[in-house]
């Protein structure tokens, strides 16, 4: 004897408005904790590139002062090589100069200087955001004041408002 099956000739086959609605919602949620915890990590991420490179930059800077017995500013022959990037107007992507504006120019040659008195090879060094850090160099033979490092804050801003994750060198003066 063959059984025969008789479907109920009403039934829907699938999912309700409902349930799809209940789906795309718990989907939804998920990806924004995901998003947010992900620019959570990026920024980490580039505050230890930071931190870092600025450490890499300061350690270089006191061996080519120890190999030279001389100050930063007398190494590179700057006394502020940051300025010709402060100078630029608040919202300038220093990332996108050219090379041989006056910014990159200036910062690629005194990276050069430090990289060729320390034998640290620091001559490629940009933020996060592919801009150059800041290098101001204040420590003279007349001058206590530290050599400092740093980034540009992000978006850009002039002047010396536009600093921020400063380090100061220690002072190669032993009389400061």
């Amino acid at each position: 004897m063959k059984r025969v099956y008789l479907q109920k000739p009403n039934s829907s086959r699938g999912f309700t408005i409902v349930e799809l609605l209940v789906v795309i919602v718990v989907i939804a949620i998920l990806a924004a904790i995901t998003i947010v915890a992900y620019s959570g990590i990026q920024d980490k991420a580039r505050q230890a590139k930071i931190t870092s490179d600025l450490g890499e930059l300061s350690k270089a800077i006191i061996l080519a002062r120890n190999s030279r017995g001389s100050f930063l500013a007398d190494i590179d022959s700057n006394t502020a090589t940051y300025n010709s990037c402060s100078s630029k107007p608040t919202g300038t992507d220093l990332a996108s100069l050219s090379l041989s504006d006056a910014c990159w120019a200036n910062y690629t040659a005194a990276l050069t200087a430090i990289s060729n008195a320390s034998g640290v090879g620091v001559t490629g060094l940009k933020d996060p955001w592919g801009r150059p850090y800041m290098i101001d160099e204040n420590e003279t033979s007349s001058t206590c004041a530290n050599d400092t490092i740093g980034t540009f804050v992000n978006p850009f801003v002039t002047g010396a408002a536009g600093r921020t994750n400063t380090v100061a060198v220690p002072n190669f003066r032993t009389d400061c």
